[in-house]
């Protein structure tokens, strides 16, 4: 085994909920939607069945409109507007503002643009990956690298976004200009470290030789960033994902049981499950 055998969650659309952490406001403006974004919200909510759903990332901008944003790695079909009509009445519920959804779709094959619900149109935005002209994206980067410009969070944003685009060039062939660049370009340490998170992701995913992945997280040292972002992600949430099921077997079992008959029986103090009980 070699020292990049970790544990680590084989797929893009855990690179964008990265990305959306990182750089969301970049996100929007790689899109052109013209919003100002404030602040992210809770994702986390209870359904009809009182089972615990968690959205994609949800943001709040100055004009008062909430976006949940969705990653798909799959084309868009009845289920995903489905999904996403049930996440916009939701949080229209808890907060009554004006809910848009929005929709990274990464597969070309996007057919499904609306859904009618009764007398209502569920109209999302759609932001496709393969739409976006990589070659230019990928141009304008390197003449900046050339420059010896400093890149900034905005270019870091459309970096790790870039193989996703499209291109000319194989995906493989750019994520190794690209880590070359990261490697060499001039980019602050912060920037550099959460680059190293997402195109971790992007080397797993594009390319297969596994001397060459070795090749190239090397070269954007991965192993020397063992505090990165992209670490601390990933453990946080493998602690999230454990927590959530923790919280999700306490209101299952607060259904039928008292608060101090589950703390005996679960080991779980007290006053975590009131905690739980109360949300």
């Amino acid at each position: 085994m070699t020292k990049f055998k970790r544990k680590i969650y084989h797929n893009r659309d855990v690179k964008y909920k990265i990305s959306l952490i990182n750089h969301v406001q970049y996100i929007f403006d790689l899109y052109g939607i013209n919003e100002q974004i404030i602040r992210v919200i809770p994702t986390e909510y209870i359904n009809n069945d009182f089972s615990n759903k968690r959205l994609d990332f949800a943001v709040e901008c100055i004009s008062g409109n909430i976006y949940d944003i969705e990653c798909e790695t799959s084309s868009i079909n009845d289920k995903t507007l489905n999904k996403t009509w049930n996440y916009v009445k939701s949080l229209y519920c808890r907060y009554n503002n004006d809910i848009y959804s929005l929709i990274i779709a990464l597969s070309e094959k996007n057919e499904l643009r609306e859904k009618r619900i009764g007398t209502t149109t569920h109209n999302p935005i759609f932001c496709e990956m393969k739409k976006l002209n990589g070659d230019a994206h990928l141009n304008n980067i390197k003449k900046k690298f050339n420059n010896n410009d400093e890149l900034t969070s905005h270019d870091c944003a459309i970096i790790e976004n870039i193989p996703d685009m499209k291109n000319t060039e194989k995906s493989a062939i750019i994520v190794d200009e690209l880590c070359n660049i990261i490697k060499k370009g001039k980019i602050n340490n912060a920037n550099r470290i959460k680059l190293q998170a997402t195109m971790w992701l992007n080397i797993d995913y594009y390319i297969e030789d596994s001397d060459k992945k070795e090749e190239l997280m090397e070269m954007i040292d991965v192993e020397k960033s063992q505090d990165s972002e992209f670490f601390k992600w990933q453990e946080e949430y493998g602690k999230f994902k454990e927590k959530q099921g923790e919280k999700k077997i306490i209101r299952n079992l607060l259904k039928t049981m008292k608060p101090n008959e589950i703390a005996v029986k679960t080991g779980i103090s007290l006053s975590e499950i009131n905690k739980i009980a109360k949300q």
